[in-house]
């Protein structure tokens, strides 16, 4: 899998005090498979016998499918509570009618008493369709075979399949078909287990401190809410608050009445999830500017009982001082458990990471990066050679130089909006990367210190001071001198560096 989990994210417009978000993601093109046009429906199924049926004789019911093409196969199979009674597999079907893009296709459902048996059983069609796709359709059904009292069919009882790899937080409603033969509401009552396997294990089944009451004494247990029940189909609501995480069997008894010892069950095991994932992130809290990709990491990040299986990943990034209205979300996603930032400019950003699991609990980790920015460097040139702080040269009245800090550095984005402020004995006198100057006629002097500041856009700056003496004069000041005056200007700039109420005054170069 090229770059399922490579995420990088451009921060910029700076000014704005918002976060712009360029997501870059390299996944390799998922090739489709059994695509639909646009133009087409999905398949159906359906199964013309009525619910509930009794069946006392041999009949012949039909399944009908309807799509484009022939489906691939089918089967269908009568079970009840302990078994399954009959299984037939098709492979041949009967053309019907067609509507539009659309053709029926039929096959037949023979049901015959006296071979399968008496039974409250649940007829299950299941079809795979031309394009691969699963269809399922169950009814109830009573088979009366020779000699068989009717007062003595339990009602059916079937728990629809939910989604195999479905957790549950806080609550299941319990979905299943019942009926009975006599359209009496069926007597109700469950087992909730914690399970250590993924398949239903019944155990003892008469352990009646385990039996919570849905409708079979009147009593509700906390759990659950009241039944809904329509003659065919079941629902009613576990409270699952209570329940740790993990396996837990749901085991559903449907009887006639109360002093009736034959009863019908059936079983479904659910996950169960009420605890959100602890969210680790590793994140630095300083960088420089310019640092470049940084890798932010939740790969430890994990759901206490079912490990990082279906977790979810959020990110978003705001900045601290901005306008405070647009948090971007980067990316969201199960193979996402890390990104690189590309760290563009300086500022407090807030890195916020939630991540959810398969049963919509959610974690969340906010974590704070400090980008800090970098001063420029300052560097000077006079007449093409590299000068230095403190250095010293001649210049005669006159005569000219060419002083350029053209060659001063900084982070990237900085680098364009970078000011170049020149002092002359700390008094800003010109603004511009590169000039050439003679001697100033405000100095009086032999001697006069020359200064490049250069600024970025967060004012930061550094400054490089060379002292120019007038070489015409017979001889030069003692050190001792130029050391007092030296340190007499670097005072003074200390104490009004960041006056700039001068600089909108300076001229601009051309």
């Amino acid at each position: 899998m090229v770059g399922a989990s490579n995420l990088r994210v451009m921060l910029f417009s700076r000014n704005t005090g918002s976060v712009i978000l360029v997501v870059l993601l390299f996944a390799s093109p998922i090739p489709g498979n059994n695509v639909q046009g646009e133009n087409d429906f999905p398949a159906t199924l359906r199964i013309e016998i009525e619910e509930g049926s009794l069946i006392d004789v041999d009949i012949t019911v039909n399944a009908v499918v309807s799509e484009e093409f022939q489906p691939y196969s089918a089967s269908w199979e009568l079970f009840d509570s302990s078994s399954s009674k009959h299984y037939v597999s098709v492979s041949e079907f009967q053309q019907g009618v067609t509507s539009g893009s659309m053709t029926e296709w039929i096959f037949d459902i023979d049901i015959l008493p006296e071979t399968i048996g008496s039974c409250s059983c649940i007829l299950t069609v299941s079809v795979i369709d031309s394009n691969g796709n699963s269809l399922v359709e169950s009814t109830s059904v009573f088979i009366e075979s020779t000699g068989f009292i009717d007062e003595h069919f339990t009602p059916t009882l079937h728990v629809r399949e939910s989604v195999s790899d479905h957790w549950y937080s806080e609550s299941y409603i319990l979905d299943a078909l019942s009926s009975t033969v006599d359209g009496n509401v069926p007597l109700f009552s469950t087992i909730i287990r914690s399970s250590s396997t993924i398949k239903c294990t019944y155990g003892v089944l008469e352990s009646q401190e385990l039996v919570y009451a849905v409708n079979y004494n009147g009593t509700l247990h906390p759990s659950l809410s009241d039944i809904s029940w329509d003659g065919e189909k079941l629902n009613f609501e576990v409270d699952l608050i209570g329940f740790d995480d993990g396996w837990h069997d749901i085991i559903i008894f449907a009887q006639s009445e109360v002093e009736d010892s034959t009863y019908s069950h059936d079983c479904i095991s659910i996950r169960v999830d009420n605890t959100p994932p602890n969210v680790i992130v590793e994140i630095p809290e300083e960088l420089p500017e310019g640092t470049g990709l940084v890798y932010l990491d939740a790969s430890s990040t994990y759901d206490e009982i079912w490990g990082i299986q279906g977790l979810r990943y959020t990110w978003s990034i705001n900045e601290l001082g901005g306008s405070g209205e647009e948090i971007s979300e980067v990316f969201s996603g199960p193979d996402y458990r890390s990104i690189e930032l590309s760290l563009i400019h300086s500022g407090t950003y807030v890195v916020s990471l939630t991540v959810s699991d398969n049963a919509g609990n959610m974690g969340l980790s906010s974590t704070t990066l400090e980008i800090v920015n970098m001063a420029p460097t300052a560097r000077l040139t006079v007449d093409g050679e590299d000068y230095f702080d403190k250095d010293q040269l001649t210049l005669s009245p006159g005569s000219s130089i060419l002083v350029d800090a053209s060659s001063s550095t900084d982070t990237t984005n900085d680098m364009d909006g970078l000011r170049y402020i020149w002092r002359v004995d700390n008094v800003p006198t010109y603004e511009g990367p590169s000039r050439s100057i003679s001697w100033p006629d405000t100095v009086d002097g032999d001697s006069f210190i020359l200064s490049i500041e250069v600024i970025d856009d967060d004012s930061e700056s550094s400054m490089i001071s060379i002292i120019i003496v007038d070489n015409s004069q017979s001889g030069s000041p003692p050190l001792s001198i130029l050391i007092l005056i030296i340190s007499g200007v670097f005072l003074s700039f200390a104490i009004f560096r960041r006056s700039r109420s001068d600089d909108s005054e300076i001229p601009k170069w051309s």
